[in-house]
């Protein structure tokens, strides 16, 4: 039986190419990868957020200390562009800018 079983085709074709190419599992390994957005480097994966009940993430939590003093930006993994695993990096379609403005991330408490 397939994984894909119950899936739609339709579905797993808008899946983003680097999101197809790693399982659910190795999204948890993304945590300390440099964030590249489109101007330049804009941090580091801090945490990988589950938000909903599948075991897809839907958010990453990117530490922006370096650039703007610590602050941490929560981004959609729909902003994500590419993972390369291999030089351990995340690239985003947002500026630095853009990263810095997204919603501030406040553990809970």
């Amino acid at each position: 039986m397939s994984a894909l079983a119950g899936i739609s085709q339709d579905a797993t074709a808008r899946e983003p190419a680097w999101k197809r190419r790693m399982r659910d599992s190795q999204l948890e390994s993304l945590q300390g990868f440099t964030v590249i957005a489109t101007d330049g480097e804009a941090g580091s994966v801090e945490q990988v957020l589950y938000w909903s009940d599948t075991a897809s993430p839907d958010y990453i939590v990117v530490g922006s200390g370096r650039w703007f003093f610590g602050h941490k930006s929560v981004l959609s993994v729909m902003v994500i562009e590419d993972v390369d695993v291999g030089a351990r990096q995340v690239r985003v379609g947002l500026s630095r800018g853009q990263v810095r403005e997204a919603p501030e991330y406040l553990p809970p408490s």
